[in-house]
């Protein structure tokens, strides 16, 4: 008989603890890592041979948006092809749970207009099995999955659940109304929930509800997030996730990040770290903050949206990306349904393009930079792809910000644009992924699909800032890539190889591994045929979860061995399933 389900042979072994790498093999058994050693007397089932690739724990993707996609996708791509074998949804407090049957329109409506999930895909494919959050877990663990699953409880499904959609946007919860919220989380996290997630940036955040105002949570008394809080100190267990902080005008919602790790005593993922070419002191100031809750016990984590972003475009229908500039919001929200007729009008009205093309306003800021992609059938704006609307505008003798609001009108919206991005400064990149209370990974997976998409982020990290300009040591990048977001996330058997932990592991050649194409490519696989943007990977060989392939050279085994991760106790939870 054979002595292991799968042996890994001869493969440099970066086990995620940040441990200098080592060629010997890895015998997996029953799902988990069984032995870490040499084992070229034993047999398996499997053999992989792994001689001169990287062997290391799969990446953990602790922000996503995959709440609707893991519905047709069980493998959560662009995620599930580079290396990713646990995600987490219910971030910014959107999902689908709890909602009423009577909801279940606006809820999605909303998923449409704060992340750009496609509603024909939602409406489709949602099965929509579940009120409850306790029903909604029951169809998650019933689905097909490639790949391990963590959730939050969304706040403003929760708000919106206990106090009604107007109450919840009006005023603050009563007593009452807190003690059945708290009642609720305690009931979520008994069945399986990481804890409760939210966003509160007021009036600056993109995310915008349906009517162009802000969401539920972003309006809500702080109270709110402190009350749930209350919930984890005394089970002594779960994290909280908090959009607070995306611009120095955000900096001041610091202060309930660190109500909230005081009061629940447990780890507080802080959204979001970037690097600023322009203001490079905002990051290391947060890096700086983080040092400074640190020395005082609390357990502050900052999720970083930090890597090399890959161009994109994006046709101006499908686009909903302005909604926090206030002159980009009156385009995309110009009343009468926001309809591609009043939004065609919205172009071509005098009075608004005069206020889009002021010198020192945002309209001129943004769209000068814009690079034409696609003229969608204009001829007399065809002869320009390539060029930015400065360019075109010089030209053509008109304000950049003409030029483009008459190519909107000319196709109604069907125009494709590129928004001028560099890539962000190295240095700063690798300051704030090297940090020890930095979570690398806003991939926003499964949002934004027709424009954007982030599940490449790993393999970017380790080309880029290991391979390429040699800024970070490659066991370093796998001890942020899975062990630290396993630990943030309290799963305590996850994100290293070590014997008795599960068999999560990507195996790859450091030489190949990319993105396999400069740009995004389009792919028509939603449902009802509904396209979407995507990275692929490159030079990754095998992908094991739970010790079973679901890649094998980019190719998917249809295994589905994925489960729903809970954050301590995973045992109970997977005995459920």
């Amino acid at each position: 008989m054979a002595d292991f389900d799968i042996i890994i042979r001869r493969g440099t072994v970066v086990d995620g603890t940040g441990g200098a790498p080592r060629v010997t093999d890895v015998g997996v058994t029953n799902g988990r890592v069984a032995c870490v050693g040499d084992l070229s007397g034993e047999r398996s089932r499997q053999e992989i041979d792994a001689r001169g690739l990287v062997v290391a724990p799969g990446v953990i993707n602790p922000h996503t948006h995959y709440d609707a996609q893991i519905y047709w996708d069980p493998y959560c791509t662009n995620s599930g092809w580079h290396g990713v074998t646990g995600v987490v949804v219910g971030n910014c407090g959107f999902g689908f749970s709890p909602c009423r049957k009577s909801d279940r329109e606006r809820y999605m409506l909303m998923m449409e207009n704060t992340e750009q999930v496609p509603l024909g895909a939602m409406r489709t494919a949602l099965p929509w099995d579940w009120e409850s959050y306790p029903e909604w877990i029951a169809s998650v663990r019933s689905i097909k999955k490639g790949i391990n699953l963590g959730a939050f409880l969304p706040m403003n499904s929760l708000m919106m659940w206990v106090m009604g959609y107007e109450a919840a946007k009006t005023r603050p919860a009563t007593v009452d109304e807190r003690a059945e919220m708290r009642r609720l989380l305690h009931e979520a996290m008994d069945c399986g929930a990481l804890g409760f997630g939210f966003s509160y940036l007021q009036e600056t955040n993109s995310h915008k509800d349906v009517d162009g105002s802000p969401m539920i949570t972003d309006a809500m008394h702080e109270e709110e997030a402190i009350n749930l809080a209350r919930v984890l100190a005394e089970r002594g267990e779960g994290v909280i996730q908090a959009l607070v902080e995306t611009s120095p005008k955000n900096i001041k919602n610091r202060k309930l990040v660190e109500k909230l790790a005081e009061i629940s005593g447990r780890p507080v993922l802080h959204t979001v770290i970037m690097a600023n070419d322009k203001q490079p002191g905002q990051h290391r100031a947060i890096l700086k903050w983080l040092d400074e809750t640190a020395a005082r016990g609390l357990q502050i984590y900052s999720q970083a949206l930090c890597f090399r972003f890959m161009p994109m475009a994006f046709v101006v229908k499908d686009f909903d990306g302005w909604q926090a500039v206030p002159i980009f919001n009156e385009f995309q929200h110009p009343g009468d349904g926001d309809t591609i007729d009043a939004r065609v009008a919205k172009a071509l009205d005098p009075d608004y393009r005069a206020r889009l093309g002021r010198p020192d306003g945002d309209g001129s800021r943004y769209v000068d930079k814009l690079l034409l992609v696609d003229a969608a059938g204009s001829a007399r704006l065809a002869p320009f792809v390539g060029k930015s609307f400065e360019e075109i505008g010089r030209a053509l003798g008109q304000p950049a910000t003409d030029a483009f609001m008459d190519l909107c009108a000319e196709t109604r919206l069907s125009c494709e644009v590129w928004p001028d991005r560099d890539v962000p400064n190295v240095d700063y990149v690798t300051e704030i992924n090297a940090h020890p209370r930095v979570l690398p990974g806003t991939s926003d997976g499964g949002a934004h699909v027709k424009f954007w998409s982030g599940g490449q982020y790993g393999t970017d990290l380790i080309t880029w800032l290991v391979r390429d300009e040699k800024k970070i040591t490659l066991e370093h990048m796998h001890h942020k890539l899975s062990a630290v977001p396993a630990e943030a996330l309290g799963w305590k058997d996850r994100g290293v190889i070590k014997v008795g932990n599960a068999a999560d592991i990507m195996i790859y050649d450091l030489q190949e591994l990319g993105v396999a194409t400069t740009a995004y490519e389009t792919v028509r696989d939603l449902p009802e045929g509904d396209w979407r943007r995507v990275a692929r990977a490159k030079g990754v060989h095998w992908i094991l979860v739970n010790g079973e392939v679901t890649f094998h050279d980019n190719i998917c085994t249809g295994a589905t061995p994925g489960r729903l991760l809970g954050p301590v106790r995973e045992r109970e939870l997977a005995a459920a399933e």
